[in-house]
């Protein structure tokens, strides 16, 4: 159900229905979260080369680039879906997505998948995978104004090509490209800029004292607060919570009200992120920013990740985003 909202700039389809499958694999999920939410060994520094994942190789060109010292991954749909062919003459888009992982783990299967779909299905779009550089060795002090380097880089690249450029990401992704746009326009607000943002259940405030989320957290079969709290330290390192370079709900978001840059993303209730999300997306509102959110009650963190097992609610949630990146 569509949320219009008199004088509302951002847009809201809500749902709250939870079909018998996502019911039992939240149970599931909940019963492994602790081996699920582990991290493995600490990459060194610097951006890490990923493996290209086997539904990109079978569905995808995939070429690995490597600009300002950040490896990239360009996916070009082999065979597009076919209903999604348009006209050769369209302009062309270009996806940059940024993986979540706690700012310490890089693309994992499901992102490769979630990736590879939007490659197929977004017409004439080449979605590019960006392997930022990794905490704990490479905290955002250090990253962040890498990551500000390769941004102007790659979006006068795709001015020069014609392209037209989306920011996307989820959980620690969708922090790094909100605050990613903000900062560039608070540095320049004419600077290049991209057409809009994907954010998927990003994490928007790294002091983690929203009272929501002791609200929240007994249905979050997968994220705790102990998890959160601890990543939130790892990638910030010496800058403040406060700071919007870590934490996009300090940005002003007016800034991408101006440019006319749009911000969509998706929502789940049991997210003890989710409620930092919405505040960030009322701040975009009231801001005059323009977007579509997919907020559905009982879905978990990252859900849309979840259509590569075929569940009814990620399947959905994955052709919601189609449906939204085809209009930008």
């Amino acid at each position: 159900m569509a949320d219009f909202r008199p004088g509302s700039s951002i847009q809201i389809t809500k749902r709250d229905d939870r079909s018998l499958y996502m019911f039992f694999a939240q149970h599931l999920i909940r019963l492994f979260r602790t081996q699920l939410i582990k991290q493995g060994p600490s990459f060194p520094p610097g951006s890490p080369s990923l493996d290209v994942h086997k539904s990109a190789k079978k569905h995808c060109e995939v070429q690995e680039r490597k600009v300002d010292d950040i490896y990239i991954y360009d996916l070009t749909a082999k065979k597009p879906a076919p209903d999604r062919e348009s006209p050769k003459t369209r302009q062309r888009k270009r996806i940059y997505y940024f993986a979540g992982g706690g700012w310490e783990a890089p693309c994992s299967p499901e992102h490769w998948m979630l990736c590879t779909e939007l490659a197929r299905r977004i017409p004439n779009t080449t979605l590019s995978i960006v392997s930022y550089p990794l905490a704990p060795n490479s905290p955002a002090p250090v990253s962040f104004p890498q990551l500000m380097r390769l941004y102007h880089t790659l979006l006068e690249q795709s001015e020069q090509a014609d392209e037209t450029v989306i920011l996307g990401g989820d959980s620690s992704g969708g922090n790094i490209i909100l605050c990613l746009a903000l900062a560039v326009l608070q540095e320049n607000p004419q600077a290049r800029c991209p057409t809009a943002l994907m954010a998927v259940s990003p994490s928007a405030d790294l002091r983690r004292c929203n009272p929501d989320i002791q609200i929240v957290k007994k249905n979050d079969p997968i994220l705790q607060v102990p998890f959160i709290e601890k990543s939130a330290r790892g990638w910030r390192g010496d800058w403040p919570a406060e700071d919007p370079r870590v934490s996009p709900i300090f940005g002003d978001a007016s800034l991408l009200a101006r440019r006319g840059v749009q911000v969509h993303g998706v929502v789940g209730g049991y997210d003890i992120l989710g409620p930092d999300a919405v505040i960030m997306r009322e701040k975009c509102n009231d801001a005059g920013v323009v977007g579509e959110w997919l907020e559905w009650d009982k879905q978990i963190h990252c859900f849309p990740l979840m259509w590569a097992y075929k569940l009814p609610e990620g399947v959905a949630a994955k052709n919601w985003m189609v449906d939204v990146l085809c209009r930008c």
